[in-house]
């Protein structure tokens, strides 16, 4: 089991003892053996190896003295917790195999200019556990989700037939069961009317969007996106080479202009506008469909929280209304259901779909058949419906609760949602860096996202903020808007200070939420102003 862990060279000029030393080290602080189970016997790891007792002997003993191993009476070898703990030992492992190395491949150039590495929003993994003010988006409290009926949905998804299905190549097809639930259970109620052959499964309501993108638009065709909107859509836009029109917003959701007719495709959240929550008036829609028309335009309608109303019924999809099949609807069940489930759906024209599962053959083949029949069972067994109605119900008294915290201590500056969703979109005095505020709350135990990533003008729109309340507890919510608020002084003198030296043409602060280590090449597909798009072809 240690040929290829270990490899000897007997021609190299370091010495077997070294050679053997070395790579154990190595494998130490990797973690590639166990804490709790001895190492390889002297006389064992000899005869593998094909050395003499006496070096092993040697190995061992040096490897003690340098504190990566320690030896029990009668046990043997064990590896020293401490020199896992210890960066100095990893540090000394990476030194020696560095002596050996050939020089590795320099990624970091490699990629750049071409990096799918661009900034995004990334939570915490431990973020519930971590803050005691978790106001994150788009994740399910797990105290509320009903265990013992999923468990036993995911029991008897593993029955003979489902054991059976997993056997199977799903490539072609969907979990009939989940498919007729979504046409049944969950579309219906948006008032969507799909035959099986128009609804994929994906993987996720991200994989949908990328694959409807990469399907209706080519390299240099043009896309519309709210502004603010989903940036996520924005950068998966450049990298597939498609230029982007960013689209303004008020409290209507899209505004109707005449920059729509620049583009091929719009992607909208008219429901639940992503991040303002606003919801598209009926005649808007309407008349948003009819300028599609026109234009030829194909439209992308990202319906995510539709399942979260509260006390109203949701307003009718664009796809409800659609009667041309330009309108490709992506919906998921990560935001009502499980975050980690990653089951989202695209519903289009029966030859749209065929030719999107086309595509997902070739990115995935097909989402896990275990996971689409779990779900499918929760779904027919009427969990689901039940789950939703006491979210709802739950999720409709916590954003009364930040409504009313947000109205004391920022009168005027947050909209309560109209119909539903799981946060609120929080707008700060001016001269309020959101950066700045998060990592002042941050060892309050306060968590939020932060909005400017959703503007194509990120500078001028660093007083935004998102507050999700869908795991946060009811009774920490004022105090922990209140923790926010006591902290916007200091955060207002802080962006002043900022300000001043970007002005002066200093660096400013990163921000402690976005990732992103990407350099854009300057050839790299743009966000069209007016100008630019009078000689571009949409």
């Amino acid at each position: 089991m240690y040929e290829n862990m270990i490899v000897i060279d007997r021609q190299a000029r370091e010495s077997l003892q070294m050679q053997i030393r070395r790579q154990l080290a190595i494998c130490i602080v990797n973690r590639q053996f166990p804490l709790h189970e001895p190492l390889p016997s002297i006389r064992r790891l000899a005869s593998d190896l094909k050395v003499s007792v006496t070096t092993v002997v040697q190995v061992y003993s040096a490897l003690k003295k340098d504190g990566f191993v320690m030896s029990r009476r009668r046990s043997g070898f064990f590896v020293n917790p401490d020199a896992l703990a210890d960066p100095g030992h990893a540090a000394v492992a990476r030194e020696r195999a560095d002596e050996t190395q050939p020089a590795r491949v320099d990624f970091a150039t490699l990629f750049q200019g071409r990096s799918f590495n661009r900034e995004r929003v990334v939570k915490p993994a431990d973020l519930v556990v971590r803050y005691r003010y978790p106001f994150a988006c788009g994740l399910i409290d797990p105290s509320l989700f009903p265990l013992a009926r999923w468990r036993e949905c995911v029991r008897d998804a593993a029955d003979v037939v489902g054991v059976g299905n997993c056997a199977t190549d799903f490539s072609e097809t969907d979990d009939e069961m989940l498919i007729e639930q979504l046409v049944q259970r969950v579309l219906a109620r948006r008032g969507i009317f799909a035959r099986p052959g128009e609804v994929l499964v994906t993987v996720g309501s991200q994989q949908a969007i990328y694959i409807a993108m990469r399907l209706l638009l080519a390299p240099g065709e043009t896309i519309g996106v709210e502004d603010p909107g989903y940036p996520d859509a924005v950068a998966m836009a450049r990298m597939e080479g498609i230029n982007v029109q960013r689209l303004p917003v008020d409290d209507g959701g899209l505004v109707l202009s005449e920059r729509l007719g620049r583009c091929k495709c719009l992607y909208v959240t008219p429901s639940h506008q992503f991040p303002t929550t606003v919801t598209m008036p009926p005649a808007r829609r309407s008349e948003l469909l009819e300028l599609t028309r026109q234009h030829n335009q194909f439209v992308i309608e990202d319906d995510y929280e539709s399942d979260i109303s509260f006390n109203k019924t949701p307003p009718r999809a664009l796809s409800n209304l659609d009667r041309r099949g330009n309108v490709i609807y992506v919906g998921s069940l990560s935001k009502s259901l499980l975050q980690g489930l990653r089951l989202g759906y695209l519903v289009a024209d029966r030859e749209f779909v065929r030719e999107a599962r086309a595509l997902r053959h070739y990115m995935v083949r097909h989402p896990p058949v275990n996971n689409q029949r779990s779900a499918a069972l929760f779904l027919q067994r009427g969990y689901y419906d039940r789950f939703i109605a006491r979210l709802t119900g739950i999720y409709g008294r916590r954003c009364d609760a930040m409504h009313e915290s947000l109205e004391r201590h920022f009168p005027g500056a947050a909209a309560k949602p109209e119909y539903g969703g799981g946060n609120i979109w929080l707008k700060l005095p001016e001269e309020v860096d959101a950066r700045i505020l998060q990592e002042l709350v941050e060892p309050d135990g306060v968590y939020f996202e932060t909005g400017a990533h959703a503007f194509s003008d990120e500078r001028g729109n660093r007083n935004h903020a998102r507050l999700g309340y869908s795991v946060i507890d009811e009774a920490l919510i004022a105090e922990g808007i209140e923790r926010i608020a006591r902290a916007v002084p200091k955060a207002r003198g802080a962006g002043a200070a900022l300000g001043k030296a970007e002005t002066r043409g200093e660096p400013g602060r990163p921000s402690g939420e976005l990732t992103s280590r990407n350099r854009w090449s300057a050839a790299r597909p743009a966000v069209l102003d007016d100008a630019s798009l009078q000689s571009a072809a949409c």
